[in-house]
């Protein structure tokens, strides 16, 4: 999560201000936003959800959009990305040599149209050049995490809960990531959809609120889980001989530099510093690594097959700042089931360990999963609680909005 980086438009965190609605609440108030269309019901229903869930609907849509894996995993364009990237440093430039008035700052950054006139969404394949392309179920699923974060911001219901209710909703959003990464373990591509989004999601400051919550344990554990299932991730496309230059992954150096940049930018919140040497695979293997320090592995990895890294502006200085030679797993280590980076130990244990956080503080006796969930996501919680912690003591949802919860659509906030 690298730091100084403002909202970027459309893609990152929404301006804290009164919801406005198309659909309207009962007394002509306020409310979010009720989008049109909703998931089938055969869209099977995770059970970490609650019956009445804006972010069950998220996630149900996106199941949704991606039912047809020829669809779902065909790489595509995404115009820019979805955070500033280096323009904030080049208009501190400007202001220091040009004249404010005369300065045109939009030119550094071309406008997103969501494909009218720009790249998004345009096949990858024709585009070979571009940069900044993925899976359309990994675009999907990181705009779904942006839903599903505004339904955990209570500044955006006009309502107060408790502090750190925004970051742990963040904690909350990244912990189904890792479950959904986890259940996928039978669909390489799927999760290498959830790699992408969650590296698009950790560079913007969607994910920023995380870091300050008054547990920096926990988002420290998190950290180093995010790091054991990305290199799980590498190990596993190892193993299918997939890490390649040439390989049908095509944005693997993207992905790849995300993840070293986040680990970068975390070191600047004082996280990631510091972690015990483990074995790497079998211990008669003879080969050590330090899990928070996965962006050498990263790097390691892209130089053994001679992958570019690519797409951050500061790319050179992530590299800089790591150790590109250090152990990989054995050969053997990487093939059927084999977990060298110790990502489902670990998961176990955090799960153990973490589990419950969330549920704890949105006042639920127990958790249905022992991470991530939607307890902290306000759509699920009573009228009447939320009416106790709103600013007028009104609910911010209209009973139209509760309704249309109810029958599966997708709410966002605006």
């Amino acid at each position: 999560m690298p730091p100084k980086r403002a909202a970027a438009t459309g893609a990152s965190r929404a301006k804290k201000s009164r919801p406005s609605t198309e659909a309207g609440g009962t007394d002509g108030s306020d409310t979010a936003v009720v989008e049109a269309g909703g998931p089938p019901t055969s869209i099977p229903r995770n059970k970490r959800w609650a019956a009445v869930s804006g972010s069950a609907n998220a996630d149900a849509e996106y199941k949704m959009k991606t039912s047809n894996p020829l669809i779902a995993y065909k790489f595509v364009c995404m115009c820019q990305p979805p955070f500033p990237n280096g323009e904030d440093d080049e208009d501190e430039e400007d202001e220091e040599n040009e004249d404010a008035e005369t300065s045109d700052k939009s030119a550094k950054r071309p406008k997103c149209d969501g494909g009218e006139t720009c790249l998004c969404d345009k096949p990858a394949a024709e585009h070979p050049d571009h940069v900044w392309k993925f899976s359309a179920a990994g675009k999907i699923k990181f705009f779904t995490l942006q839903t599903q974060c505004m339904l955990r911001y209570p500044d955006m219901f006009n309502m107060y809960t408790f502090n750190d209710h925004e970051g742990y909703g963040v904690l909350e959003v990244i912990q189904n990531l890792i479950l959904d990464f986890e259940e996928a373990a039978d669909n390489y591509k799927e999760q290498w959809a959830v790699c992408e989004a969650l590296a698009m999601f950790l560079a913007t400051d969607l994910a920023a609120p995380v870091t300050r919550i008054d547990d920096s344990d926990t988002v420290d554990d998190t950290y180093q889980l995010i790091g054991r299932l990305f290199m799980s991730m590498l190990a596993q496309l190892e193993g299918k001989k997939l890490l390649t230059k040439d390989s049908e992954i095509i944005n693997l150096g993207l992905v790849m530099a995300l993840f070293m940049d986040f680990a970068r930018g975390a070191r600047d919140y004082g996280l990631l510093e510091d972690s015990n040497e483990e074995s790497l695979g079998p211990a008669k293997d003879k080969k050590k690594w330090e899990p928070h320090a996965f962006d050498n592995q990263i790097l390691t990895y892209a130089r053994k097959y001679d992958i570019s890294l690519v797409g951050p502006h500061d790319i050179k200085k992530t590299i800089d700042a790591a150790d590109g030679d250090v152990d990989l797993p054995a050969e053997k280590s990487v093939t059927g089931k084999a977990d060298p980076f110790g990502f489902t130990k670990s998961l176990k244990k955090y799960k153990s360990d973490r589990g419950g956080i969330t549920a704890f503080l949105a006042g639920n006796k127990s958790s249905k999963t022992p991470i991530g969930g939607d307890h902290l996501d306000i759509t699920t919680w009573s009228s009447a609680k939320r009416k106790s912690k709103a600013f007028d003591k009104k609910d911010p949802l209209g009973k139209k909005e509760i309704d249309a919860l109810k029958e599966g659509l997708v709410l966002s906030v605006a």
